[in-house]
């Protein structure tokens, strides 16, 4: 670097000779013997290096977690050369470096970027041409001759390039092409080869209630309080009273054992729609907001590029979907209240088989949280993030809006015979709770309760039963389904089960399960049930252990459309057992072998349930290869290979590997055989 001694001020002399002093310069002075350094072997010039590499490994495999760091490289190269401007120099390898970062992150959303290409371009142009064109400037200084004050100059320049950057960072959309293995062959060809199946016999109308975080025992048929309710004619009374919900078991099944497919939301949902598990399709943990639209500077968006490392934002358009399935084969379907599997291109629900939307595509704690309604892949808003704000009246909304659309479904089925498929997944009663309960109206949440959010939802739940069950027609051809997502989360009960929602014990995964389809369903355990009024109820109960990926298979059995048979699909048919033709206790079985049932976290699969033999018995076991304690007071302490027989000890209470260690060693190849399995082949992919 150019001395900077040699243009301080000089001592001066007077006519005489004698020494008078330093003269008084301007402050900005220094600035016009600005530096520009230009040394290969310096810091800058490794770090220009390094940004080369990462540049490339960015733009060749199209990971958008990379491109979140990108946008951090560029703030901190701008702010080196911010430092570097004040101190009157300028590196031109930080300013290399700076452009080539911007420049990477301009062509990566060009190749790599997904969703709407205003969004996509929008920002990522502004906020990366703008600084890049202003780091040039930088550069050039050298060549304006008249130019004064050019460290001043380029301070500013490089702050402006910095505010950019950092706005960039909080305002970017980092919605980008999935990078995985593509089903969409097959998912094309198995829909097109439905054609032969429409309009066929057994195409019953199905009405299916999901609940989002409800525990086991959070209706009055599985109370905790009693041993399951009114069970047996008991007459203790519930803390949840759930008629409606309750009535469903009324000549229907409810099963003693049903599991969801994952400890939270997003995940379970995938295997309801897909009958697969949810490392199938990358989605591991729950999906957050990406519309930049709704928030500009929404934290949330940040959480998906990381949990999700193959760029996945929700469901993927090459999954194949029991409403995909349906509307190819004829029906008239519908979607109505929580979503949580994407919301842009390819994840939206009416882009995944659904022909309408209401509610949200959000989680009710998320932000943004918004209502919209939904067609052929476009929606609109319908009530904003603030107007949400209060989710009193939310149960009472999604009901004045699916009523009607049901009504309209039903009255096409009796002219035409159109079936219908109503998937009513509504937000409660997930944190944070609202109700209106006490007819106070909106606004007064004062009173709002657990209890009182489900009974509120089960009281409107009510009218939307009558359009399916007062109508004899209906009723005798309408599959009706209630069951939750995962199991409770702050409150709720789980039946005294260990653990709660997020995590691999019973309690996280452990749902009501309940089914009604006119006459047709029965099984060998018939069970006398008295509902909250004290009427009698015929039920029959299943007590075999199944899963929420086995819904899609269920149906597709009765229907007597065949399964995909490109990808693998982990669930099996319940279709027997609801009907009496296999015993409500016997232990399940997939390809002439006792069936796992996987428990997966994050990714992981922590646990399995598998049936095994002792003595002449058959029971189904539990597996912990290493998971971490649910117990706060020793959370650094792990269950490892820890074995229960859940038959015996259903509260996962006594760990029985020493006693079982072959089994115990069975269940743990069994675990380290799938796990294997979803790094081999994670999507299932049948060659």
């Amino acid at each position: 670097m150019q001395d900077l001694k040699q243009i301080e001020p000089q001592d001066r002399s007077d006519a005489n000779g004698q020494n008078v002093g330093k003269k008084k310069t301007r402050r900005f002075k220094k600035y016009d013997a600005f530096v520009f350094e230009n040394k290969l072997k310096s810091v800058p010039f490794a770090l220009f290096c390094i940004e080369a590499a990462y540049a490339l490994t960015l733009l060749a495999s199209g990971f958008n977690f990379l491109a979140v760091c990108a946008i951090a490289f560029s703030m901190a190269f701008a702010l080196m050369l911010f430092v570097q401007a004040v101190r009157n120099y300028i590196n031109v390898w930080s300013a290399a470096s700076f452009i080539l970062s911007d420049a990477s992150l301009l062509l990566y959303f060009f190749i790599w970027g997904a969703g709407n290409a205003a969004e996509r371009f929008g920002y990522t142009i502004l906020f990366t041409l703008i600084p890049i064109a202003l780091a040039a400037l930088i550069l050039l200084f050298p060549k304006f001759k008249k130019l004064t004050k050019r460290g001043l100059t380029a301070a500013f320049c490089a702050a402006l390039m910095l505010g950019a950057s950092v706005f960039y960072f909080l305002a970017c959309s980092f919605k980008a092409k999935p990078v995985v293995e593509s089903l969409k062959d097959g998912h094309d060809d198995y829909l097109n080869s439905l054609s032969a199946y429409k309009n066929g016999e057994n195409r019953p109308n199905i009405f299916f209630v999901l609940m989002d975080d409800m525990g086991y025992a959070d209706i009055s048929l599985y109370s905790y309080l009693n041993n399951k309710g009114y069970l047996n004619g008991a007459v203790e009374q519930p803390s949840i009273l759930t008629p409606n919900i309750d009535r469903i078991a009324d000549d229907g099944i409810f099963f003693d054992n049903f599991y969801a497919s994952s400890p939270v939301c997003s995940p379970s949902r995938f295997g309801i729609l897909t009958g697969r598990y949810c490392s199938r399709g990358y989605l591991d943990n729950v999906v957050f907001p990406s519309n930049v639209s709704l928030d500009p500077f929404g934290n949330t968006r940040f959480f998906n590029p990381f949990q999700f490392l193959y760029n996945v934002d929700g469901i993927l358009g090459d999954e194949i979907t029991i409403a995909e399935v349906l509307k190819q084969v004829g029906y008239d379907t519908a979607l109505f209240g929580k979503w949580n599997l994407g919301d842009y291109g390819e994840y939206l629900p009416t882009n995944q088989g659904f022909d309408y939307f209401y509610g949200s595509h959000y989680v009710n704690d998320m932000t943004p949280y918004n209502f919209v309604e939904e067609r052929n892949g476009k929606y609109t808003e319908v009530f904003s993030h603030k107007q949400m704000a209060d989710q009193s009246i939310t149960t009472q909304r999604i009901t004045e809006k699916m009523n009607p659309y049901l009504q309209q479904q039903i009255a096409n089925y009796k002219q035409n015979r159109t079936p219908f498929f109503s998937y009513y997944c509504t937000p409660w009663p997930h944190a944070p709770l609202f109700s209106n309960a006490n007819g106070n109206g909106q606004g007064d949440t004062t009173d709002d309760t657990y209890i009182d959010c489900i009974e509120e939802f089960d009281s409107y739940l009510g009218s939307t039963l009558d359009l399916i069950l007062n109508d004899p027609v209906v009723a005798s051809n309408t599959i009706i389904i209630f069951t939750s997502d995962n199991g409770p989360g702050k409150e709720g009960a789980t039946g005294a089960l260990k653990g709660r929602k997020n995590t691999t014990f019973e309690g996280g995964h452990k749902v009501p399960m309940l089914v009604k389809f006119g006459d047709k369903l029965k099984t060998d355990d018939p069970v006398s049930v008295k509902d909250v009024n004290g009427n009698e109820m015929n039920s029959f109960r299943i007590t075999s252990s199944y899963m929420n990926i086995d819904i899609f298979p269920t149906l597709l059995e009765y229907m007597g459309i065949p399964l995909p048979t490109d990808r693998t699909i982990d669930g099996v048919s319940m279709w027997g057992a609801m009907t009496g033709a296999v015993g409500s206790n016997v232990k399940v079985e997939k390809d002439g072998e006792y069936r796992a049932l996987y428990y997966i976290k994050k990714g992981t699969v922590q646990s399995l349930q598998m049936p095994a033999q002792i003595d002449d018995n058959v029971y189904d076991f539990k597996y912990y290869l290493n998971v971490l304690n649910e117990n706060s007071a020793f959370i650094d302490q792990h269950y490892k290979n820890y074995l229960f027989n859940l038959d015996t000890d259903p509260i996962e209470g006594y760990n029985v590997s020493k006693k079982y260690a072959d089994i115990a060693k069975q269940l743990k190849q069994q675990l380290l055989s799938f796990r294997k399995e979803l790094q081999t082949n994670r999507r299932g992919i049948k060659k």
